[in-house]
């Protein structure tokens, strides 16, 4: 597992509940909610069995609830609403919409929104 981007202050115990504990949930199950974000980390996971290499993001809420997705749309808008809070010098939000979209063939995709 390679860590490309994280919040400050998690702990080992963290890490692993956010990467590998039983608890994580698919952030679909989250379609439709606003997630208060306390903690977050995006990494590189490693198929064991295809040694295919996925981009991941897993985020903690205030409630303790554990999300995670490795869609690549999501990831992204993700990424970019903290870019643009970091280049601004302001702090980063902490609340995250779940919404859909659907793309020209009608497929439905998750999109991170601010909240």
């Amino acid at each position: 597992m390679e860590i490309i981007k994280r919040t400050d202050g998690l702990t080992a115990k963290d890490l692993y509940n956010m990467t590998k504990g039983s608890s994580v949930r698919k952030m679909s199950d989250a379609k439709g909610e606003v997630l208060d974000v306390q903690h977050y980390i995006v990494y590189k996971d490693t198929n064991s069995e295809t040694a295919e290499i996925s981009i991941v993001l897993s985020m903690m809420t205030t409630s303790g609830g554990i999300y995670a997705t490795n869609s690549k749309t999501f990831i992204r808008n993700f990424l970019d609403i903290l870019a643009m809070y970091e280049d601004t010098g302001e702090e980063a939000p902490t609340k995250f919409a779940v919404n859909s979209a659907r793309s020209r063939n009608g497929r439905e995709f998750l999109v991170c929104d601010l909240a």
